[in-house]
Order: structure tokens, then C-alpha cells, then sequence
């Protein structure tokens, strides 16, 4: 029996599914899944489908499973996996694959044994049994096979490790030694001798690091006032009618110049209180326009040559390589040369300046200075020299240990290929795989051979008997089976073929096919698997018990038997079978849930507990709405299905209390007086359960609150209106 789903890949909604992450119990003898539309139900009947021998499903290409059964784990990949258990699937792609699609009368015909086809079925038993002893040789030498790869790989997995430790690093493995290996066409010519393998080791794990330096420090010429315009505010005199004292004394000429701004409307002395338009008047004189603009001009062009220069952070000595350390370390004396005067310079045009200021009638003159800006550029020009210089240095070093690195890499390939033992090994797989080739030859004639035995047998009679009987549980008498002139069977309804036949017919009629095919061609119940996914879509509700009984009474004898539905009404009653009045499986039966949240993946989940205690679909969106209500999740997606669930509830509860044919849109006055409260709640639930109008409500960024909202308004009301009823609810699910 299949014991656990271990891992599914790009399988649509279950991809990526991990069996040890899983919460869910291991696989019984009979199981019972249940799941809502659209959880994946009928995709995972499709991956238990990917086991068969002959695997043809709607699953993407390259889509695979891996089961453990016991201690193996068998995976759909492996051809020699596939049909090791017979598994059998009933789900819609079978309805399609064994009914015809231009009228549906006509169906594969379905033969059982009769006296004349004993040698044709004993023939298949001994073809299976051929097979499996084939499958065992096909293990075996496999087995074999395994084991002298797995010693191959140990020994590629120890040199790998070795050459790592010797070169400090971790993330060299097996896979990298191969690979060189495989690229050496002289493996002798790429081993070393002890000394030569220690210096390739010495110089790969030189641990004199360097990293290249990307950018240095931008250095700019003194920003202006530039010597031209020191010499022009030096030179310049004011026109002005001097008054001798503030001319003698520049405290008080000084003094003075700033009092000025509190006569500028007035000629009351602000400091002695007479009469000072006459002083005024030759004050102005002496301060004229001219003045002080130039006054002002030297003041700020002062300010600006004592203005600090930036200071440049250059790379530590220890970072530049030894080769270029004193042609940097000579450049950065010349530039703090070429800094310190710079400042002296700028010092002595600022004292110029202030002498200006003293004796503003005097011109001053400025000596020629040299033009210091090509010996910056020559300096900056040496500095971006030693950089390149550097950065080429560390190139060639980073180079120098990649190449040590690889000849320590390709000695232990080589050691790979030429240590004693290798070249047996190497043999012994190609011989071994020779001899798998040949087994899977016969195996393959074998099977040929079993599918013609099949093939003839089919040719003999119609089970038509049987199907009869099982569509007359099903469908009463309205359809039968009559076998056709090409040997294939024919569905009729009133003496006429059945044409139309509506998807209730159609499931009724390929289940009942379905069932019947289990006992043909040789196959033994007890040997098969058996998935049977959502037995009754579109049956009508009075036909559920029927189908239930008919699985768990003509199925109790296979290997291992799967149902799955989203009918609450057909797995309750599957449930009432398997389980006991509390709630729980008897031995050898469980139970599960498919989960899937918003357009996530799928998850096989343990029944929760309310689903296994209560035989109501009712009971379970109560759940999930209360679930809502107390999540404190921010995420979309989370609530998703909130409007969905909230509307079910909503007509399953105002159905039962006021059971008029009228939506229950007309009926939420039941539980809100208020007619604002009900339209918020109207368009929350009617608008969320359609896909358009959800795009516009996840517009809303407080759509997770908005859901829990909503819910709590539920809650509140139907524990005002019909407390009893409420409190029962939460209590039977808590």
C-alpha cells in the first residue's frame, strides 16, 4: 500500500508539495478525502495516475510523484517505478477517455474470461510473473550498479574534500572534480610531485590581500579671490573728503562708520543728544558710496582667503601594494607641500588686505606669483598613476592564485582517474549497464507480449450483464447495455441509442464501467490501487446513498482504495460508514482535508475535528467564518474566500428561517434592522463572490480588515437575533 506522499512536482496546484512538511497522517487502507471545488481533488487522482505504467493524464509535461510504500520510495520517473502497484483512477478524465464524444453510445467494449479464453489468461499470468522476476533481475543488477557508483562517488566526494581543505575552500564538491576531469585529455600530465603541490597550494592560499582602489579624492585649485583681484582691491582708492582722526585712528573710523545707520533719518546725536547735522554731513563725506562698497568688497574677499581648504582622506599606506607605497607616499609629501603654500600665500594676501583696510586712501601693490595650478595637476596626475599601477598589481596577484588554485584542482581530477581500482570500476559500469539495457530489452518483449494475450482476450464477451446490473442501482431502468455488431457495447434509452446523455448519465455510466473493469483481463481486486474521485457530479441528491454503498461494497476487497468528493451530503455518508458515532475512524480508515488558500497550492491536511464530529457542511463554514473573524493576518490572499463562505452562510441560515423562493438578499432584514447595515453587508458579500467585482474590493488597501469586519457584523446580529442558535453553533465547533 502507498504509505505516504512524499514530494510533488509541477503538478498545477500541488507543485512543490512536501510529504515531510505535511501535518497529515500516513495513508490507511481506505481513505476519505474531502475538499471544495477547485482544492485540487481530481489533480491529485491525476498525480496517483502518474504510477501507471502507461501514464497519459492533463497534467503539465514533466510533471512527477514520489510515494514511499513501506521503506521504498517509488518515483513516477523511473520506468521501473511506474505500474509496480496497479493503480486505477475514476475521475472525469476517465468519463472522457471511455465514452465517445459525437453521440455517447458507444463505449470500449469490457470482456471477462470464459471457458475459451483460459489459455489466454493463464498465458497472462505467466507473463506477469516473467515480468516480475525480470523487474528482480532488473534490481538486482541495478542494485550492483548502484553500489560501484556509490564507491565512485565516495571516492570523487574524499578528493574533492581533500583539495578543498588544502585550499580553504568550502565549495568545492565531487560534481566540480568530475567536471575537471572529464575536460583532461592526459590526466598524467596534470599530476604533481609533493614539493610542486605544496608551492601551487603556498601561493592559491596567499593570504596578502589587496583590494584595487576604485576612486581617490578630488583635489581642486584655491578657489577665487585669484591674485588679480587681490592686486585691483590693493590698488584702488576711494574718492572721499578725509577727515584727518578717523583717518589716524581706524578704531574710530570704524566706530563711527557703524553709528552712522542710527542718523541715517535723524540728526539729533544718538549718543549725546544735540544737534549733529553739521558732524553728519562731514561724516557722509568722509564715508562715501565708494567707500564703503570697497570697504565691503575687502572685507568679503578677506573672509573668503581664510576660508579652510577641504581636507583629503587618501588611501592608508598599508592598502597600496609594496611596489607603488613610495611613489605614493612621495606625491602626498609634494601635495601637503603644495597645500601649506598655498595657505602661506592666501595668509599673506589676507594681512594685504586688512593693511587695505587701515589706510584706504593708500594703494597697495602685489608681487608677481608663480602659476601653482600645473603643479597640482602633475601631483594628482602621479597619484592616479600609483592607483592604476596598483590595481594592475592586484589583478595579476588575484590571477597568480586562480592559477594555483586550478593545477592543485586538476592533480587531485587526475588522482581521480589514475588510482588504482578506477579503471576496474569504470568498466564494471559500462558492462553493468550493457547488462540492464538487455534486461530492459526482455522485459519490454515481455510486455509486448502481455498487452497482444490482452488484446485477444478482449476480443471474446461482453460484460454487458454486468454494467446492467450496476446502472439499474444507478439510473433505475431508464438506460441499459446492449452489445453492438464491432463488438463494443451501446448505451439504450427506451429501445432507442442514448443519445445526449446528460452528465448524470454519463458519470453513472463510466462509473458502473468503471467498477466492472476492475475484474477484467486478469487483474485481482486485492492487487489494484483504486482513486475514485467525485463519484457524483451532477447525480442527482436522491442518488448519493446508492453510490456510497456501491464503493464501500464492492471496493472493501482492493489493495487500497481513495474517495474523494466535495459533496458534504455523499462524504458524510461515506463518513458514517467508516467511523463511529463520536466522530472517529475505525482501524484501517481515514480521513482528510484538501486545503487551498486563495490561488495558492493544495495541501492534504488531517480532517479537522468538527468535520469528523458533524455531518453538516453547515457547521463548517460557521468554522471557517469564526477562523476569520479572529485572524489577525494582514495578507490579501488570506481572505480571499471570506465573501464566498460568508454568502453560503448567509443563505443556508435565512433559507431555514424564512424558506421563501426569494434570495436571501431580501431576507437580511432577519438579522439588520438597520437598511444601511444591510447594504454595506449586501454589496460586501454579493460583490466579493463574483471575480470582477473582487478585483474592485482588493482595490480597497484595508480589504483584510474590511472581511473581518464584515464577519463580526454577522456574528454580533445572529447572536442578537437568534441567541440560542448561535450559541449551539459555537459551541458544537469550538
Amino acid at each position: 500500500m502507498f504509505r505516504r506522499i512524499e514530494s510533488i512536482s509541477q503538478s498545477a496546484v500541488w507543485d512543490g508539495y512536501d510529504g515531510r512538511t505535511s501535518q497529515a497522517p500516513d495513508f490507511a487502507r481506505y481513505n476519505l478525502i474531502y475538499g471544495w471545488n477547485a482544492s485540487g481533488k481530481t489533480t491529485l487522482s491525476r498525480v496517483f495516475g502518474l504510477l501507471n505504467e502507461a501514464s497519459t493524464n492533463r497534467l503539465p509535461t514533466g510533471a512527477f510523484v514520489r510515494v514511499s510504500v513501506g521503506q521504498d520510495v517509488l518515483d513516477s520517473r523511473k520506468e521501473q517505478d511506474r505500474g509496480r502497484i496497479p493503480v486505477r483512477i475514476f475521475n472525469r478524465d476517465f468519463i472522457d477517455a471511455n465514452l465517445q464524444r459525437d453521440d455517447y453510445t458507444q463505449a470500449p467494449a469490457l470482456f471477462i474470461v470464459g471457458e475459451d479464453n483460459i489459455r489466454l489468461s493463464n498465458r497472462i499470468a505467466s507473463l506477469t510473473r516473467r515480468r516480475e522476476r525480470v523487474l528482480a533481475m532488473y534490481r538486482s543488477v541495478q542494485k550492483k550498479q548502484g553500489e560501484n557508483s556509490g564507491a565512485r562517488e565516495k571516492a570523487a566526494t574524499d578528493l574533492a574534500r581533500e583539495c578543498g581543505t588544502m585550499l580553504g575552500v568550502r565549495d568545492f564538491r565531487a560534481p566540480n572534480l568530475k567536471g575537471i576531469q572529464q575536460s583532461m585529455a592526459a590526466p598524467d600530465d596534470h599530476l604533481l610531485d609533493a614539493a610542486t603541490l605544496q608551492a601551487m597550494v603556498n601561493q592559491a592560499r596567499d593570504q596578502n590581500e589587496f583590494a584595487p582602489i576604485r576612486n581617490l579624492p578630488v583635489v581642486f585649485p584655491s578657489l577665487p579671490p585669484g591674485v588679480d583681484e587681490i592686486a585691483g582691491l590693493l590698488r584702488e582708492t576711494p574718492r572721499q573728503n578725509t577727515i584727518k582722526r578717523l583717518t589716524d585712528d581706524l578704531a574710530l573710523s570704524d566706530w563711527v562708520r557703524t553709528g552712522l545707520r542710527f542718523h541715517e533719518h535723524n540728526t539729533t546725536c544718538a549718543f549725546c543728544g544735540n544737534d549733529a547735522a553739521q558732524a553728519l554731513e562731514a561724516y557722509a563725506n568722509h564715508f562715501s558710496d565708494e567707500y564703503r562698497q570697497q570697504h565691503a568688497a575687502i572685507t568679503a574677499a578677506i573672509g573668503r582667503l581664510e576660508q579652510p581648504r577641504q581636507a583629503h582622506i587618501f588611501p592608508h599606506e598599508k592598502e597600496w601594494v609594496p611596489d607603488v607605497r613610495a611613489k605614493v607616499q612621495a606625491a602626498l609629501s609634494r601635495l601637503a607641500a603644495w597645500e601649506e603654500r598655498e595657505s602661506e600665500i592666501r595668509a599673506g594676501w589676507a594681512g594685504l588686505l586688512r593693511e587695505k583696510l587701515a589706510n584706504m586712501e593708500t594703494a597697495f601693490t602685489v608681487g608677481a606669483i608663480e602659476d601653482r595650478a600645473p603643479e597640482l595637476t602633475g601631483i594628482l596626475a602621479e597619484l592616479h598613476q600609483a592607483k592604476d599601477d596598483h590595481n594592475r598589481a592586484c589583478d595579476e596577484l588575484a590571477s597568480r592564485r586562480r592559477n594555483a588554485a586550478e593545477k592543485v584542482k586538476e592533480h587531485f581530477a587526475a588522482r581521480f582517474v589514475l588510482d588504482p581500482g578506477a579503471a576496474e570500476a569504470i568498466a564494471f559500469l559500462s558492462q553493468v549497464e550493457a547488462e540492464l539495457g538487455r534486461i530492459k530489452s526482455i522485459g519490454q518483449k515481455i510486455a509486448a507480449q502481455a498487452a497482444t494475450a490482452n488484446t485477444e482476450l478482449q476480443r471474446s464477451s461482453v460484460a454487458a450483464s454486468q454494467i446492467n446490473g450496476l446502472l439499474k442501482r444507478l439510473l433505475g431502468p431508464s438506460i441499459s447495455v446492449e452489445q453492438a455488431q464491432d463488438n463494443r457495447i451501446q448505451f439504450i434509452r427506451e429501445g432507442q441509442p442514448a443519445t445526449n446523455m446528460s452528465d448524470g448519465e454519463r458519470t453513472a455510466i463510466s462509473l458502473a464501467y468503471f467498477l466492472v473493469s476492475l475484474g477484467q483481463n486478469g487483474q485481482r481486486l486485492e492487487d489494484l490501487v483504486v482513486f475514485v474521485d467525485d463519484p457524483i457530479c451532477s447525480l442527482d441528491a436522491n442518488h448519493i446513498y446508492d453510490v456510497a454503498y456501491l464503493l464501500v461494497t464492492s471496493l472493501k476487497a482492493c489493495r487500497q482504495l481513495f474517495i474523494s468528493t466535495h459533496s458534504s451530503e455523499f462524504f458524510n455518508t461515506i463518513k458514517q460508514d467508516w467511523a463511529d458515532r463520536g466522530g472517529k475512524f475505525k482501524p484501517q480508515h481515514v480521513a482528510y482535508l484538501i486545503y487551498r488558500e486563495g490561488r495558492g497550492t493544495s495541501q492534504l491536511l488531517v480532517l479537522p475535528d468538527h468535520l469528523a464530529k458533524f455531518r453538516s457542511d453547515y457547521h463548517h463554514v460557521f468554522y471557517c467564518l469564526r477562523q476569520f473573524q479572529a485572524s489577525a493576518s494582514q495578507e490579501v490572499d488570506a481572505y480571499l474566500s471570506c465573501p464566498n463562505l460568508l454568502r453560503r452562510f448567509l443563505e443556508m441560515y435565512l433559507g431555514f428561517r424564512r424558506p421563501t423562493p426569494k434570495g436571501y438578499l431580501t431576507k437580511l432584514d432577519v438579522l439588520f434592522d438597520d437598511e444601511v447595515e444591510r447594504g454595506a453587508v449586501a454589496r460586501y458579500v454579493d460583490e466579493g463572490s463574483h471575480s470582477a467585482s473582487t478585483l474592485r474590493l482588493l482595490e480597497f488597501s484595508d480589504f483584510p480588515a474590511m472581511s473581518r469586519g464584515m464577519v463580526e457584523r454577522v456574528m454580533r446580529a445572529l447572536e442578537r437575533v437568534d441567541p440560542d442558535h448561535y450559541s449551539v453553533l459555537v459551541a458544537e465547533t469550538t
